[in-house]
């Protein structure tokens, strides 16, 4: 008989599980919910999370914040089901628009924040980074809101603000993939990151996170981080000779050098240094691979809803946005030749 392994139970502890079927963890005391505990029971990055919950000074408030504070409120928000019920994808991206905004703004007063000032905190960051100044000024009306629905303020302050002007992602030329797949062969890494990225028409992360198992009557099954859909894209015959090209190793489709898996960041990473090496104009970025995707089934006479079949695109309106750069050219040609011929 196999020994019983004793479960580790820590004080302040609560667990609960979330609506996704998702096991959550909470340092609570004195009835107040502090912080989120990430990580298994045990491990470092769940005890070094309790210790400093249990020493008062957990990571999002290191000095003591007052209660009427946009640093207490961004907090609070953490614990709301406003962010918790949120994919952990979203949370990150939450996160990561609010610590700067906490760090730099936290000890001011969320009671008494004027519309004038949410509109400097946002052109602070929109000024330079136009994208992350629209994320940071999406991700704040949710804070707001949440601080009306507790009766903390009566207004959203950062309702009403102008969005910064943004150009949407280059969609890759013709030319432009012909200059890539010259420099990078088949057999090569770069290729193979390329050519998943191309052919299936999925995000970064999604494709990072492809495994070998994920394949089944050739077709690569995809449940995309971003939205939830489940997708079954089937393999191009051009991916096919890149996958059989370079040597499989570990798990997942693309990997690092040694088939270890890797992250978002990290084949994005790849991808930029690739890019710049073969020579392509910054406009060329990894997420033109997805817009060069829905241009070239565009362009091959697929329909809306066949492209958002690959895509997973949820409107017509966002594969009309993505197919926008499919050539008129070819189009046009295709279109005629379908126009049935009038005998006088």
């Amino acid at each position: 008989m196999g020994r019983a392994v004793a479960k580790l139970k820590l004080k302040y502890v609560n667990e609960y599980i979330d609506r996704n079927g998702k096991l959550r963890r909470y340092f609570r005391r004195g009835g107040k919910q502090i912080g989120a505990l990430s990580g298994e029971v045990g491990s470092d990055e769940f005890m070094t999370a309790y210790a400093a919950y249990l020493a008062e000074k957990p990571k999002a408030a290191k000095t003591t914040l007052h209660e009427d504070s946009l640093g207490k409120l961004i907090i609070d928000f953490y614990g709301c089901r406003m962010f918790t019920d949120r994919k952990p994808s979203t949370r990150k991206l939450y996160r990561y628009c609010l610590e700067p905004i906490s760090k730099a703004h936290g000890h001011r007063s969320a009671t008494l924040m004027t519309a004038d000032h949410a509109e400097k905190i946002i052109n602070a960051i929109g000024q330079k980074r136009p994208g992350m100044g629209n994320l940071t000024l999406a991700v704040m009306r949710r804070v707001m809101q949440f601080a009306i629905k507790q009766k903390r303020r009566k207004d959203n302050p950062f309702i009403g603000l102008e969005p910064f002007e943004v150009g949407e992602h280059h969609t890759w030329t013709d030319a432009e993939l012909k200059q890539f797949e010259a420099y990078w062969r088949l057999g090569t890494r770069q290729r193979l990151a390329y050519s998943l990225l191309l052919y299936t028409g999925q995000r970064v992360g999604d494709v990072a996170a492809m495994k070998r198992a994920d394949i089944t009557d050739g077709a690569v099954h995809v449940i995309q981080e971003k939205t939830g859909a489940e997708l079954w894209v089937p393999i191009h015959p051009d991916l096919l000779r890149a996958m059989k090209a370079y040597p499989a190793k570990g798990l997942t489709l693309i990997g690092d050098p040694n088939g270890r898996p890797i992250k978002r960041q990290a084949l994005s990473r790849m991808m930029r240094v690739a890019i710049k090496e073969a020579g392509l104009p910054v406009r060329c970025v990894s997420h033109g691979l997805r817009k060069a995707n829905a241009r070239l089934l565009a362009e091959s006479d697929s329909t809306e809803k066949q492209i958002a079949a690959v895509s997973g695109h949820k409107t017509l309106r966002e594969i009309e946005r993505y197919t926008k750069a499919a050539s008129q050219k070819k189009m046009a040609i295709s279109a005629m030749d379908k126009m049935p011929n009038r005998k006088a």
